[in-house]
C-alpha cells in the first residue's frame, strides 16, 4: 500500500510549487487577458471615432461641392425677382452664363429653357460651346464653338431639341422648387454626373417662365475620398440607396461598358471586395437600406477580421438619397495590441521565473514539519494511534497533528456508516438519471417542434438547410427550396376569427408534411402563414411537382374561405428556387431567391407555383 502511495500521488514540494506557478500564471494570464481587451477596445473607439471624423469631412465636402450649383441657380433666381435677369434676351443669358462658369471650375456648364421651348448653354469644356434653340433654329438647336472672349464662331452640330421635354425641365416644373436630377452618364466623356434645376417665374404675373439648370460631374468627390487619410485598408465610398455606386476612395473606375453602352456599377459589381461585402452587410442590416436614420455606426466581420463601419445619409437635397460610408478593418490598428501583448508576456514570464525561485527557498522551511505529520497520517493509516514526541514548530501545524490522533478514532466509526449510504446515493442517482434523460428527450422535441401546427420550427429549418447545404456542397448536388404562403390569410382571420385561423393552419402544415415523402426532405413553419420545404437532391421540375402536389392536396381539403380574392376555398402560393451550392455562395441566396418566386406566383394572381429563373449544371433528382 505503501508503495502504492508513493507511485501515484505527488509530494508536498510539488503541491506547493504547483499551487504558486499556478497562481503567477493566473494573474498573468489575467493581466495579458485585459491588457488584450483594453487594447481592443481602444482600438474600436479609435477607428470608431476615425469613421465618424472621416464621415464628417466626407458630408461636409459634399454639402460644399453640392451647393456651390445651388447657390449659383439661387443667385440667379434673385436676379430674376429683382427684374435684374432678363430672361427673354439669349444674348444677355449667354454673356452671364460664360462670366459665372469662369468664376468657378466647377461648374462649366449652365443653361435654360423656357416654356416656349428656346434654350441657350454654355459648356465650357475643351473646346467652350454655346447651344441655343429659338424662333429661328426650331425644332433643332445649333451648337457653337466659342473663343476666348465667348464669341460664338463656328457651327458645330444641329439637331433636334426641345428642352421642355428633358427630364430635369419636368423635375422642377413639377417640384415647383430646386430639385437635384437622378446621377446620368455624361455622353463626352463618360463620367457620371447630376443636374440641379430651378424654374424661374414671370415676377409680375407669377408664371413660370421656364428652368434653369447645372451640369455637374461627380469625379471630385471621388478624388476627395481618396485623399482622406483613412488607414493602411479603410475605405470610404458613397452609394445611392438603390445600391449604385456614387463615389469611392479606391480611384477606380464606376462605369462599365456592355453591348448596350456605358453603365453605371453596382456595389456588388465593384471590384473591391471590401466594399462589396461591406455593401451587402448593410444591406441586409439595415432593411434594404430603409433603416437608416442619420448616422448608424455597425460592425460586421470580414475574411474573419472584424469591421468598422460608419453609414450616414445626406439630407436637405430633394432627389438625391445618397449613403455615405466608412469602413476600417480592426486588423490595421492590431499591431500595436500585438505589441503590448508581448511586452506583457515578457514581464509575465520574468515574475514567474522570480517566484519559482522564491518558492523553493519558501518549501525547505514547510517540508520539515509536513514530514512529521506524514508520519503521523501513515501510522493512522495502518490502524495505529501514534504518540507525537516532537511537535512541528509551526503553530497550525501542530495543531493538526493532534487533530489527526482523534480523527483516526472516528473516521473508523463513520466508513460503516458510509458504505450503507453509498449503495443508498447509487439507487436515487440512477432513478434521477432516468428520469432526467426522459425530460432531456421532451425538451429536445419541443424546441425543433412548432407549437401550434406540431411540424418542424423556423430554428429547426435553419440548423437542417444549413446542414444539408454543406451536404450538396460536398456531394456537388442540387438542392431546392419551396416558399409557401397562405393566400389571403388576413382576410380569412377577418372573416372567422383567429382560433378558426389556428385550426386552418394546422390542417395546412399537416398537409405539407404529408406531401413530403422522402426521408431527407423536410417541411417546417417558416413564419405566420409562410411554410417552407428543403428538397435535397431535387432539380427545379422535381420541386415544381412538389410544390403543385402541395397545392392540391389543400384544394382537396376543402376549407371555405368565402373572402378570397382567388376562390371560395382556401389555397396556397408557391415559390421554388433551386441552385447547386458552392463555397461562395450562401443559403441566404437560395432562400432569397424562392422568396422572390413567391412574389411573382402572388402576382400571377396566387394559388399557383412560380420557379425562380436560376441556372445551374449537373442536375439530379
Amino acid at each position: 500500500m505503501n508503495r502504492a502511495i508513493r507511485g501515484n500521488k505527488i509530494s508536498l514540494r510539488q503541491i506547493l510549487i504547483a499551487s504558486l506557478i499556478s497562481q503567477v500564471l493566473v494573474a498573468v494570464g489575467l493581466t495579458g487577458y485585459f491588457s488584450w481587451k483594453n487594447g481592443r477596445k481602444t482600438v474600436e473607439d479609435l477607428a470608431l471615432r476615425l469613421s465618424r471624423e472621416v464621415t464628417s469631412h466626407t458630408q461636409k465636402h459634399v454639402a460644399n461641392y453640392l451647393n456651390t450649383p445651388s447657390t449659383f441657380l439661387k443667385i440667379n433666381r434673385v436676379f430674376n425677382n429683382l427684374q435684374r435677369l432678363d430672361l427673354n434676351n439669349q444674348q444677355d443669358l449667354q454673356d452671364i452664363f460664360w462670366q459665372q462658369a469662369k468664376i468657378n471650375p466647377e461648374i462649366n456648364t449652365l443653361y435654360f429653357g423656357s416654356e416656349t421651348g428656346d434654350f441657350v448653354e454654355i459648356e465650357l469644356k475643351d473646346p467652350p460651346k454655346l447651344s441655343i434653340r429659338n424662333l429661328d433654329t426650331a425644332p433643332y438647336w445649333e451648337t457653337y464653338r466659342l473663343d476666348e472672349q465667348g464669341k460664338a464662331t463656328t457651327l458645330l452640330e444641329k439637331k433636334p431639341y426641345d428642352p421642355r421635354q428633358r427630364p430635369w425641365y419636368r423635375a422642377a416644373i413639377e417640384h415647383g422648387d430646386l430639385i437635384w436630377s437622378p446621377i446620368y452618364l455624361f455622353a463626352d466623356p463618360p463620367v457620371l454626373g447630376i443636374t440641379p434645376a430651378i424654374p424661374l417665374k414671370d415676377v409680375k404675373s407669377n408664371k413660370i417662365k421656364g428652368v434653369m439648370a447645372i451640369d455637374l460631374t461627380l469625379e471630385d468627390i471621388s478624388q476627395f475620398l481618396n485623399s482622406l487619410k483613412i488607414s493602411d485598408s479603410g475605405r470610404a465610398f458613397i452609394i445611392e440607396k438603390s445600391g449604385k455606386m456614387v463615389a469611392t476612395s479606391t480611384g477606380n473606375s464606376l462605369i462599365r461598358r456592355n453591348a448596350l453602352g456605358n453603365e453605371r456599377l453596382h456595389y456588388s459589381d465593384t471590384s473591391d471586395l471590401l466594399i462589396e461585402a461591406t455593401g451587402a452587410f448593410i444591406e441586409t442590416k439595415l432593411n434594404y437600406f430603409k433603416d437608416i436614420e442619420h448616422t448608424q455606426q455597425i460592425i460586421f466581420k470580414f475574411e474573419g477580421n472584424r469591421h468598422f463601419v460608419q453609414v450616414a445619409s445626406l439630407e436637405g437635397y430633394p432627389g438625391l438619397d445618397w449613403l455615405m460610408v466608412t469602413v476600417i478593418p480592426e486588423s490595421d490598428f492590431m499591431s500595436y495590441i500585438r505589441t503590448n501583448t508581448y511586452m506583457t508576456l515578457l514581464l509575465s514570464s520574468l515574475a514567474l521565473i522570480s517566484a519559482i525561485f522564491l518558492g523553493a527557498i519558501a518549501n525547505r522551511l514547510i517540508i520539515n514539519s509536513v514530514t512529521r505529520i506524514s508520519d503521523v497520517a501513515k501510522a493512522i493509516s495502518s490502524g495505529q494511534v501514534l504518540a507525537i514526541e516532537r511537535q512541528p514548530k509551526i503553530k497550525e501545524l501542530a495543531v493538526v497533528t493532534e487533530s489527526i490522533n482523534s480523527m483516526a478514532l472516528q473516521l473508523k466509526a463513520s466508513a460503516r456508516n458510509i458504505e450503507n449510504l453509498e449503495s443508498q446515493w447509487e439507487q436515487r442517482v440512477e432513478e434521477t438519471t432516468k428520469n432526467l434523460r426522459q425530460v432531456n428527450l421532451e425538451l429536445n422535441r419541443l424546441a425543433n417542434i412548432d407549437s401550434l401546427t406540431q411540424i418542424y420550427n423556423r430554428y429547426y429549418f435553419d440548423l437542417a438547410l444549413k446542414q444539408l447545404w454543406q451536404e450538396s456542397i460536398a456531394e456537388r448536388g442540387v438542392i431546392s427550396l419551396i416558399m409557401c404562403d397562405v393566400d389571403n390569410f388576413k382576410l380569412y382571420n377577418d372573416t372567422y376569427g383567429h382560433l378558426m385561423g389556428d385550426e386552418c393552419l394546422k390542417q395546412v402544415a399537416r398537409k405539407i408534411y404529408s406531401s413530403v415523402n422522402r426521408d431527407r426532405d423536410i417541411a417546417a413553419r417558416y413564419g405566420g402563414e409562410e411554410f417552407v420545404v428543403i428538397l435535397p437532391r431535387t432539380n427545379g421540375e422535381g420541386a415544381i411537382q412538389v410544390s403543385n402536389n402541395i397545392r392540391n392536396a389543400l384544394i382537396q381539403l376543402n376549407i371555405p374561405h368565402e373572402t378570397s380574392t382567388v376562390t371560395d376555398r382556401v389555397t396556397i402560393s408557391c415559390g421554388v428556387a433551386c441552385i447547386v451550392p458552392n463555397p461562395n455562395c450562401s443559403a441566404y441566396k437560395l432562400i432569397q431567391d424562392a422568396d422572390t418566386a413567391l412574389y411573382r406566383a402572388k402576382q400571377r394572381g396566387k394559388n399557383c407555383s412560380v420557379l425562380a429563373e436560376q441556372k445551374y449544371e449537373g442536375q439530379q433528382s
